[in-house]
This record gives structure tokens, sequence and C-alpha cells, in this order.
């Protein structure tokens, strides 16, 4: 087996140059890659029997694509919009091999026309007003531990902010006190290296300006009980710990994206220009924003009490009404 032919070297050249340098990919997505081959790898090792530095590029096969989403739905319990992330990487990879060596076009197109498996959308889980509040306060806000949760849980809730921004969020990032007078703002790192600045409302920015007073613009906003940037895990602990201590949420799944979806239809229910939310959200599309719009039941119910006011129309069949049918044979 030659050089081209053995698996290893592609996966080095994929991981160190193609999605680092010509792709220039999010962080976030040249982690989801990488765990995919995590987990893809050994699974073809146990299926061939061969250790990891025997495996070929021709390997990956069809089939064995196929048994391997079908074991992260079934073995691993993973949802179709898991299986079809993880489908991505190998198809991006298939495509990567296939467009740099001749020898491996027919398997790239083979693997490349796996389908995704059609997915019904996931719905949408947002709290009320009176369910986040409930949240935001059960840290005890005395100490310095509650204080500091309840700044990430109000910035959650009322920036709209993802996980990752917040987790990513830099002292140097957070303008409060400006020197013009102007409003207080905060700048979030996205989705794809863009950025956004939103502005602070006047509660968030008295809970931020705690914690970044007197520190440097590097260091991270939020720290952990062990004076560490919290992690994307640390911040679902937290959100899930408070959620449980508010009995109206008790068997609800809540996880810090129900926030974001929080500050979405507040957003929506404060009649925002919806164009204004895509901005503050970092949506690409409008399509992603318009959601909001339709699952705010509270909007639902106020049309429904409109159409419920509106006035009758003439009882009477329209096959009776002699004026507009003469009107009408007489054309």
């Amino acid at each position: 087996m030659n050089k081209n032919q053995v698996l290893g070297p592609w996966l080095q050249r994929f991981f160190e140059e193609y999605l680092v340098t010509e792709r220039n990919v999010a962080l976030n997505t040249w982690e989801s890659y990488l765990s995919t081959f995590k987990l893809f790898v050994p699974f073809l090792c146990g299926k061939l029997r061969k250790p990891d530095y025997k495996l070929g590029v021709q390997d990956i096969s069809y089939e064995l694509v196929l048994e391997f989403l079908a074991h992260l739905e079934d073995g691993r319990g993973c949802s179709v919009q898991t299986r079809n992330q993880r489908l991505t990487a190998v198809r991006v990879f298939a495509r990567f091999v296939g467009g740099r060596d001749p020898t491996h076009i027919g398997w790239s197109g083979r693997v490349r026309s796996i389908p995704f498996k059609k997915a019904a959308p996931q719905a949408i889980v947002a709290l009320s007003t009176v369910e986040a509040d409930a949240m935001l306060d059960v840290p005890d806000r005395s100490t310095e531990r509650g204080r500091i949760e309840y700044a990430l849980l109000h910035f959650l809730r009322h920036v709209g902010a993802r996980v990752s921004e917040a987790t990513g969020l830099k002292v140097g990032d957070v303008q409060v006190r400006r020197r013009d007078g102007r409003h207080a703002l905060v700048t979030l790192h996205g989705k794809g290296g863009k950025m956004r600045q939103c502005p602070l409302l006047p509660d968030t920015q008295r809970a931020l300006a705690e914690l970044i007073d007197g520190r440097e613009p590097d260091e991270a906003v939020f720290l952990s009980r062990y004076g560490k940037p919290y992690t994307r895990f640390g911040v679902y602990r937290l959100v899930e710990r408070c959620a449980d201590r508010v009995p109206a949420l008790a068997g609800k799944k809540i996880t810090p994206h129900v926030l974001r979806h929080t500050a979405a239809c507040e957003l929506v229910r404060a009649k925002v220009d919806i164009n204004t939310i895509r901005a503050l959200l970092g949506h690409a599309s409008l399509d992603t924003t318009n959601v909001y719009a339709e699952i705010d039941l509270a909007m639902k119910a106020e049309a429904l009490a409109l159409c419920d006011a509106a006035e009758p129309g003439p009882s009477r069949p329209w096959k009776e009404d002699k004026g507009v049918m003469a009107f009408l044979n007489s054309l």
C-alpha cells in the first residue's frame, strides 16, 4: 500500500492543512470534524480488524459508513441531526481526498453520494418571563460565586448569546461606563469568526461591571469556582442546576440555548423589527429568525382575539344579493 492509499497521512493533511489553511473553518467546526473521526476510526478498526496505521482510504466504504451512521443512532442514541452532522464530516473528507488524487475520484463520489436522513424539525422551547426571572433568582447574589452565576444567566437571557460566545467573552469585549456617554455595548465573537455588537440593558451592564472592574482586557469575563474560564459543559451544568430549583420547570430539559430562544421571543413580543432581531442574535438568514415569530403563543392568542372581535359579515347567502348578480349577468 503506497502513501497515497494510507488513511493516516490524508487525515493529517485534512486537519492540519486543508481545514485550517484552505478552508479557514471555525474552531467549533474543526472540533466537530475531529470528534467524528475519533469515533469513526476506532469503529473501522473494530469492523476490519486492523490497527489504525494500516487503514487505507478505500477502507472507508459506502457500506461501512452506513453501518457507522446506524451505530451512532442505535448504539450511541444520537439524534438524526447528529447523524447528519457526522456524515457531513466524512463527505467533506472524501471531497478533499478525491480533489487531490485522481485514483480516489470514484471512491470519493460513492461516499459523497450517501444521502442525509430527513429529520423532523425540532421544537423550539422558550421560557415565559416569570420562569426566566425565577431562574435568575436562584443564585445567591450575596456571595461572589452567586454574582458570577447571576451575571452569566442574565447575559444569556437578555443578550441572547450562544454558549460559545459567553465562554469566549473577554473583559475587553465589554464596554460599560463609556466616557462619551454612549450606550453600553458588548462585542460577541460568533460562528465562523463573525463579530457583532449588542447593546446592554442597565441590569446586565451593572452585573457585568461588577465582574470586570480592575481586570485585564484579555481575561475571560466569566470564571468558574476554580478561577478558570467557564467551559461549555460548565454553563450547561449551571443552567440545569438553576432550572432544577424552579418548581415550574420540573421535568423540563432547560439548556443555555433555551435562554437564547427566550431572549428572541421577548424581542418579538416587544414588537422589535425582525431584521433587528436577526442582527442582535447573529443569524445569517431571516428565515432562522422568523421561526420565533411563528412559535410565540402569546402573539398567536392576540391574533385570535382580534379575529373574535371582528364584526360578523352579512348573514344572507350571496345568491340573494340581486344587485351583484344583476351586475355580473349584465357583463
